[in-house]
């Protein structure tokens, strides 16, 4: 099995253990990636990156995350 990466390309990195095994859950009751819109655009962001990096609006799009319809 191979190492889970987040969004920035790192190997998971928590640095605490309790919140990822949150996060880990959520995933398994819904999915590894929430949409979010910003204006009129969706876009599917993954939910490790939210927890370990936090996000803003703004940066969505230029941070590369995939826009859908």
């Amino acid at each position: 099995m191979s190492e889970k990466l987040c969004h920035c390309g790192k190997p998971l990195h928590y640095s605490d253990p309790t919140i990822q095994a949150q996060v880990e859950e959520i995933i398994a009751m819904t999915d590894e990636f929430i949409v979010i819109q910003v204006g009129d655009k969706r876009f599917r962001v993954q939910r490790h990156y939210i927890a370990l990096h936090g996000i803003k609006g703004a940066d969505v799009e230029k941070l590369g995350f995939e826009q859908v319809v």
